[in-house]
């Protein structure tokens, strides 16, 4: 049914790998043939999404920070595994992608550096590094959905992505595990990370006026706790400055040129803030972390509430 070519793409909502409701027809076709997981793109094939078999047998979509962390694992473990694995080998992601994704990459003796969101950036970024001798970049991505692996596309590519998903799917096959188990194990062994990304809508003509006055409180007034929390550091991406909050130090960072602040708090959760550059709407990042998945869920929830607080 979804195989006859038409660019209205009837089947669905909307043909986008994001949206758990585009992927009804290949549910009801895994569950006909016993299938673990589900490959979907948007129509130029630069996003990928996946949905994965539970332990109850239904099908639960994977976040694109989720997939990216399963993927960086994989990469670095095949690379290993075959004796592939670059001199100082780099994992890119940007500003707004899960901090699990440089737990992993750490954790494996891989650096992981950020950039501003955009692929054009970590191309940049990669284009720089290998210049340089400072490093060989083995994977970039975002957490919306795209991925960077190799040097066949410097660009978001849901063909390669597709393809190592897949080939990861069935390396853990092999080891008795699907996708669901693997991305269990990894939150056991590195930390259960979550995030969460809010839109704080602004329509209509003073939208704009609405998104410039809540960054400039922000930048001029930002909050000492967040949540009950004690923000730890400021960074604004703007000048790249950096304020360490208790002892009031000021350093700068690599990054800046970009309207984005990051909040840093005192039990590791990062927030991060940004006018969409698309759309009428604050965007905010919910970085969090607990010992526990019932721990990460109520500090996802906790924040959420916060955020609320904004707009």
């Amino acid at each position: 049914e979804q195989m006859v070519i038409d660019g209205d793409f009837p089947t669905v909502a909307s043909p986008n790998p994001e949206n758990p409701e585009g992927f009804y027809l290949a549910i009801d076709l895994a569950n006909k043939v016993g299938a673990d997981f589900i490959v979907g793109t948007d129509p130029d094939s630069d996003r990928v999404g996946i949905m994965v078999r539970a332990k109850d047998g239904s099908f639960i979509p994977v976040t694109g920070n989720q997939t990216g962390v399963l993927l960086v694992d994989y990469v670095i473990g095949a690379m290993k595994r075959a004796g592939t694995m670059p001199a100082n080998p780099v994992v890119l992601k940007t500003i707004v992608t899960t901090e699990m994704a440089r737990k992993v990459a750490e954790s494996n003796g891989v650096a992981c550096f950020d950039t501003f969101t955009g692929f054009k950036f970590m191309a940049e970024k990669k284009n720089a590094l290998e210049e340089s001798g400072e490093g060989k970049v083995i994977m970039s991505y975002e957490e919306s959905y795209g991925y960077m692996l190799g040097d066949f596309v410097r660009d978001k590519d849901a063909v390669t992505a597709s393809l190592i998903i897949t080939e990861m799917a069935a390396w853990y096959a092999t080891q008795g595990k699907t996708l669901y188990d693997a991305l269990q194990g990894l939150y056991e062994k590195y930390g259960w990370f979550g995030e969460q990304t809010h839109n704080l809508v602004m329509p209509g003509l003073d939208g704009l006026e609405k998104m410039a006055l809540l960054m400039k409180s922000l930048r001029e007034n930002p909050p000492a706790q967040i949540a009950g929390v004690d923000v730890a550091v400021r960074k604004d991406y703007k000048d790249g400055s950096v304020i360490d909050c208790k002892s009031g130090e000021k350093s700068t960072m690599e990054l800046s040129g970009s309207n984005v602040l990051r909040f840093e708090l005192a039990d590791g959760t990062v927030i991060l803030v940004r006018p969409s550059g698309t759309e009428p709407k604050i965007k905010v990042y919910v970085l969090t972390k607990g010992d526990n998945a019932a721990q990460r869920d109520a500090n996802i929830a906790k924040y959420g509430q916060w955020v609320k607080t904004l707009g």
